[in-house]
């Protein structure tokens, strides 16, 4: 019943949508207060209905209600409540009604603080953004033609031809696949929530320059827009930052950005944006610029959709780990970016002749011409990155099955355009505060660059770089960080409200100083022995069994329980054992890793964890995934996650070998009896003592009673004895308590001793004979294995340099970003209120 009134509400929010955009469209050509009220309401009714189907949805979740197969997909039993309420946007439907929803909440926003003429036209083509969104969410079926995939559909409609759904049409699961473990994360619930405010940000600007394109108004409706746009750029670099910092701390890779089309689909968008900020501050000071400040208002939600399309249609399916599984949108995305595309682009070429245009060109050193190139080469390095997340596409004109470029791609074009980036914002913001000419613009530069010279060559001295290119970028980098701290701190002194551009810019020169001492200058920690290897395979001395020269170096390093090695030749570091946990994820083992430095600094923990990723293993194949461990230095960080380990080789040998074993008992094939090839083993033991055997430590206790209903008729002894069996490694404790019994039957005297299992470990004990004499008894332990190994685990660890400088960088952007916002929102709201 609650899924009927869901795809109800879903559908009623749709057709109010269309109806609303009506009246806005009538409004905006009319200029009627009336009709802006019916289409404000309409918005308003479309918006509760919307929210009241999230709430059903949400509900739904929390009640595990798994006949709906969104809830069945993205949910499970033993998900806590914040991964419940993350799995209402985990899902691509879910995450559409995020979209909308909070775009719906903005359009409010701008109901209250638009001005006429930009009121009516801008809430129809947000209106119009919603329309194409919901549309996604109405599983529709019109003659055959499907429209929008509903989250309430039930799994009888997803799957009408499943066996199991014929035998029993009223089928509800008892439990449901779960969410990804990876995202399994508290980043990864802040970071789309967040990702889908500045998206639906992102739309205004593009709504305020569609209205002034409609309206010919080509030049105030910069001042309500700049702040939305500078506000989508904000939550656009957080979501980036906190999707960049999950990766970091959760993938093994080792870094924060691997150039995926999902990754790009947020900065692509925020590029754009960027550059439309430039221009659209250049437009309120001099009143140029508009065509370009509403071509970027234009292209940077243009870059939305297409993102969106690129990673939700399925049709990177194959080249993007992190694309949306194909609902079957194909089609609705197309047309969704074409329109938009086709209407924004169409109308500014339509009036691209009325648009104003300077009356002379600006000079080359003038705050006009550097912003405005600025703003190019961001534009630029976004049309790279499209060019470059798009080639899977684009290769399908040339071969069949085209691949993604490698990262290099991204790397080789980038680095370029943002060291003349880094160089752009320095000149460009001496030149936006006072007027210079070539000399006097560069007598003011002669003291940021003899500082930037200084630092750069410290670092190139102390960071041992010896690419030429590398330097060249540190330059450009430390460039950008004291040139715009130079202006940002005489500007504090005049202003300090006016110090965001300054301030934002310092933030991007640290974030590329950052980047590259992080990504280009990370070292693995090794031990002696491995380094040196290293070092002859840097010399080419290194062959292999084929007499080829070895040319990939050694990072994993061998820990075995309790013996220290010595890494780096600054840490003794112990592997100490590990710990099974099944409460966040089951199966789930954490390492515990003791570095302590020989420089007598205090010793410290690092706890990587391994678990199994239980959506994608199979009863022949566990797939194993890690969560590393970062330890947080000022300087730097030690990064560290397990590339295997003893007990990960024990659990796919076991599946290796259960799998076989369930293949010969279905061929029925008789490979000779399963006892001749396990090892039995007999220990005599006192109460209190502890014998190691191998990977084990086995307790003797103590005697226990036991229930005389547990015994056989006419015994005579029957005994318990209580043992330990502990595993050092993990520090797991498994207490037994095997019985010992004589009988009597027929005058023949009997023991009964039934086995006791530790399945753990695969292991049972027999309590196999009482020595009253000694006080001791005899255990038999089957299973153990004949030839031990010790318990290992394999690491890597890197040493990532000024890591937090990336951070650093971020925040600092943010800060810079959030100052401009409320400078411009404090302008914009004394329009109102005048």
């Amino acid at each position: 019943m609650l899924g009927i009134l869901g795809k109800l509400l879903l559908s009623a929010s749709f057709i109010t949508s269309i109806g609303a955009m009506v009246f806005y469209f009538i409004s905006s050509n009319k200029d009627e207060n009336r009709t802006l009220k019916i289409g404000n309401w309409l918005f308003a009714a479309k918006t509760t209905f919307l929210v009241i189907a999230s709430g059903i949805l949400i509900y739904l979740i929390f009640q595990h209600q798994f006949q709906y197969y969104y809830v069945f997909n993205y949910t499970s039993l033993d998900l806590t409540p914040r991964y419940l309420f993350s799995a209402f946007y985990g899902g691509q439907e879910g995450s559409f009604m995020l979209w909308i929803l909070f775009s719906a909440f903005f359009g409010f926003g701008l109901m209250k603080w638009t001005r006429a003429p930009y009121k009516a036209p801008v809430l129809f083509f947000l209106t119009l953004t919603q329309v194409f969104l919901l549309s996604m969410l109405l599983g529709w079926d019109i003659f055959g033609l499907k429209l929008g995939a509903s989250p309430f559909r039930t799994i009888a409609e997803e799957m009408p031809n499943a066996p199991f759904l014929q035998s029993n049409p009223d089928f509800i699961p008892s439990d449901g696949s779960g969410l990804n473990d990876l995202l399994k994360s508290p980043w990864m619930m802040i970071h789309p929530p967040v990702l889908f405010i500045g998206f639906a940000m992102m739309t205004i600007p593009y709504c305020f320059a569609m209205a002034a394109l409609w309206k010919q108004q080509y030049h105030k409706w910069i001042g309500p827009a700049l702040p939305w746009t500078l506000s989508a750029n904000v939550a656009l670099l957080t979501a980036i930052f906190l999707g960049g910092y999950w990766a970091y701390v959760t993938l093994s890779f080792g870094g924060y950005w691997a150039w995926d089309p999902v990754e790009n689909a947020s900065l692509v968008p925020w590029l754009i944006g960027t550059a439309g900020i430039h221009t659209m501050i250049i437009q309120r000071k001099s009143a140029i610029a508009q065509k370009s400040s509403i071509l970027f208002a234009i292209l940077a939600y243009v870059a939305v959709v297409y993102e969106t399309f690129l990673t939700r249609s399925g049709i990177l399916g194959s080249s993007s780990v992190h694309s949306f599984v194909d609902l079957g949108l194909y089609n609705q995305l197309l047309a969704f970016m074409l329109v938009v595309t086709l209407v924004g682009l169409g109308l500014f070429f339509w009036r691209y002749k009325e648009l104003p245009s300077p009356d002379k060109e600006s000079k080359i050193l003038s705050r006009e011409f550097m912003t405005v190139t600025g703003a190019m080469m961001l534009l630029i390095l976004g049309l790279v990155i499209i060019l470059g997340t798009s080639s899977p596409i684009l290769g399908l004109l040339f071969v069949e099955n085209p691949t993604p470029p490698e990262i290099s791609f991204y790397n080789t074009w980038s680095m370029p355009i943002v060291m003349i980036m880094a160089l752009l914002t320095v000149l460009g913001q001496y030149l936006f505060w006072n007027k210079y000419d070539a000399e006097s613009l560069a007598a003011a530069l002669i003291n940021p660059l003899l500082v930037t010279s200084a630092v750069t060559i410290v670092s190139v001295i102390l960071g041992d770089v010896r690419d030429l290119y590398h330097m060249v970028y540190l330059f450009c980098g430390f460039f950008a960080i004291f040139g715009n701290a130079w202006i940002m701190t005489k500007l504090t002194v005049r202003n300090p409200k006016v110090i965001g551009g300054s301030l934002t810019h310092v933030g991007f020169g640290l974030l590329l100083v950052g980047i590259l001492a992080s990504s280009a200058y990370n070292e693995p920690l090794v031990d002696q022995k491995t380094a040196n290897y290293n070092t002859a395979v840097e010399r080419g001395e290194v062959m292999d069994e084929q007499g080829f020269k070895v040319t990939q170096k050694e990072e994993m390093l061998l820990l075995n329980l309790n013996e220290p090695i010595l890494i780096d030749n600054r840490y003794m570091v112990t592997y100490e054992g590990y710990e099974l946990d099944n409460t966040v994820r089951r199966g789930q083992q954490t390492y515990k890793i003791r570095f302590e430095p020989i420089d007598g600094g205090k010793p410290f923990y690092m706890n990587p964890e391994v678990y199994p990723m239980l959506t994608s293993s199979t009863q022949e194949n566990i797939q194993w995934s890690v969560d590393p461990d970062v330890r947080t230095g000022l300087m730097s960080d030690i990064y560290l996650y397990v590339g295997g380990s003893s007990y990960v080789e024990e659990q796919n040998e076991w599946v290796k070998k259960n799998a076989e074993m369930m293949q010969n008992i279905a061929a029925q094939d008789s490979l000779g009896s399963e006892e001749d090839s396990v090892n039995v083993q007999s220990f005599n033991m006192n109460p209190g003592q502890t014998i190691e055997v191998g990977n084990y430590n086995i307790r003797f206790v103590n005697y226990i009673q036991t229930d005389s209903t547990e015994l056989p008729p006419n015994t005579t002894i029957g005994v318990r004895a209580e043992v330990e069996l502990i595993h050092p490694a993990s520090n797991r404790v498994i207490t037994l308590d095997p019985l010992f019994a004589v009988y009597t039957e027929n005058g023949q005297s009997y023991i009964f001793s039934p086995p006791a299992f530790a399945s753990e470990f695969d292991l049972e004990f027999q309590f196999t004979q009482i020595n009253p004499q000694e006080n001791s008894i005899e255990l038999t332990v089957t299973g153990l294995e004949e030839e031990y190994e010790p318990e290992w685990v394999l690491v890597v660890a890197d040493e990532k340099p000024f890591i937090s400088v990336v951070w650093a960088g971020t925040f600092v952007l943010m800060i810079g970003f959030s100052i401009s916002i409320f400078r411009h929102w404090g302008r914009e709201k004394e329009k109102n209120s005048d």
